[in-house]
């Protein structure tokens, strides 16, 4: 299997033994055993065997709080979640601006919708349409760090009926403000 390959696996995988741990932190596997051994790094032992398992929230933690290089991973699909917008007026832009990576966009009509599906997805961008009832930023946040997740980038993009979508950022232009919060998410 190439590296390539295995990156998209690791991208997907939720539970990792140890000598997968210490290939994608770089180090080795007794690295892993000592600092899972110490309690820097948790994880469950499976029942009736000395082999170690790391969930991937765990190990994305501990590798954050090690400064260390996330690109083992691999890229995957980098998820988009928009809540209350069309997606005539959404995809063409994020298509256009996300040209040579993997995106894949997910909707949502309402709040509760929004919570399950982004629970679900675990998107890097969400747009929101502010005027959607029950729509808590912090609170889709907090859910989905607490899942394991990393910190979405959360842009508003109003749609007002009378002129169209009107952006709540630093221009008026809605497609500008979708093109930079596309090309912010991908050269992080």
């Amino acid at each position: 299997m190439n590296n390539k390959t295995n990156e998209n696996n690791n991208a997907e995988k939720q539970v990792f033994t140890t000598g997968e741990a210490a290939k994608i932190c770089n180090v080795s596997q007794q690295t892993i055993i000592r600092c899972f051994d110490s309690g820097r790094l948790n994880g469950f032992k499976v029942p009736g065997s000395r082999f170690r398992r790391i969930p991937k929230p765990e190990l994305v933690r501990f590798m954050q709080q090690n400064g260390m290089n996330m690109n083992g991973f691999g890229s995957g699909c980098t998820q988009v979640l928009v809540i209350g917008l069309s997606a005539e007026s959404v995809d063409s832009v994020i298509k256009t601006h996300s040209v040579g990576h993997t995106v894949k966009i997910t909707y949502a009509e309402d709040a509760w919708s929004a919570g399950f599906v982004s629970k679900e997805c675990q998107p890097s961008l969400i747009l929101i349409n502010p005027t959607i009832n029950g729509i808590n930023k912090q609170a889709i946040v907090e859910c989905l760090v607490s899942s394991g997740s990393t910190k979405p980038l959360i842009v508003e993009v109003q749609n007002n009926s009378h002129n169209g979508l009107n952006a709540q950022r630093h221009t008026t232009d809605p497609k500008e403000v979708i093109r930079l919060a596309v090309q912010e998410l991908l050269s992080a």
